[in-house]
């Protein structure tokens, strides 16, 4: 309101100055200006108006920067925040919007780095839906000391076992390909499976999940900037999104689990400040 009382008083000086300015012996039909009469009106009206104008962008500037809580200008959504990774400066959502409709939070984020030479591949992000945040906080079983442990994986698997949905956001620092990151997140789980217990007909389910995954990842380059999430739904079901483009989910919920445990995992996981900020995140979100 204020910016646009500012417009209206500053057109409504335009019109009564420019006319004021010529001598009242000019009229439209009689338009004879002389010399005199155009540096009157160049040097007192034009800096005047400029002066004006220039006071509505410096105010409109000031309102905007300032974030001033106007009729006219409402306050930043939430859905435009961001946090930085602080390796990479990347920045990325605090909250996104999940296929349902509903918002998902920002637990904790981390880089993904390769080979011995540190090489920043993606920024992760794991996400919690907002309207679970207090079903999580009845359970009332959050230990930080025991998530960070790295012979016990059992506070991770507990979290994971509620029915809650919870998403992992990923976005390349540099250009990469839908199969190399398929790849990595197979050796994870293939990896995974060595090391537990299951039945051959356990295994031959998680395979199958496993070459349903593989199906899912995007053919083509997956480019700087660009987001694929992996969302863990309440009964399990893993569901993939690019760029907002449902990419396809696989009902296995051994996989699910162990997609999210990658990052989580007691030892070696896929990201280490991921986990370490995922457990300040929960205890921050818990408390």
């Amino acid at each position: 309101m204020f910016i646009r009382q500012l417009i209206q008083s500053t057109r409504f000086f335009i019109r009564r100055t420019s006319f004021s300015a010529f001598p009242t012996s000019v009229t439209r039909r009689n338009l004879k200006i002389d010399r005199s009469n155009f540096h009157f009106f160049k040097k007192d009206i034009f800096p005047t108006v400029s002066t004006t104008i220039g006071l509505v962008g410096i105010s409109y500037w000031y309102v905007y920067n300032n974030n001033v809580a106007l009729a006219d200008a409402p306050p930043k959504s939430v859905e435009f925040e961001t946090t930085e990774e602080p390796e990479s400066k990347v920045q990325i959502p605090t909250y996104i919007s999940l296929h349902d409709g509903t918002k998902a939070r920002l637990i904790g984020l981390g880089i993904r780095t390769v080979s011995f030479l540190r090489m920043k591949v993606y920024v992760v992000g794991m996400y919690i839906r907002e309207s679970d945040i207090d079903m999580l906080k009845k359970w009332k079983g959050y230990d930080k000391e025991k998530f960070m442990s790295e012979d016990d994986e059992s506070m991770a698997l507990s979290i994971l076992d509620q029915p809650i949905v919870m998403a992992i956001r990923i976005e390349p620092v540099r250009n990469t390909s839908g199969h190399h990151l398929r790849d990595g997140f197979s050796r994870t789980i293939t990896h995974r499976m060595q090391n537990g217990f299951m039945s051959e007909e356990e295994a031959e389910d998680v395979l199958k999940a496993i070459r349903e995954l593989q199906a899912h990842f995007p053919k083509s380059v997956v480019k700087t900037g660009t987001a694929l999430i992996l969302t863990k739904e309440p009964n399990g079901t893993l569901r993939m999104e690019y760029e907002g483009k449902y990419m396809g989910s696989v009902n296995n919920v051994w996989l699910t689990n162990n997609i999210f445990m990658g990052y989580l995992a007691a030892k070696d996981p896929i990201s280490k400040k991921a986990k370490k900020s995922i457990a300040d995140g929960f205890e921050e979100l818990l408390k």
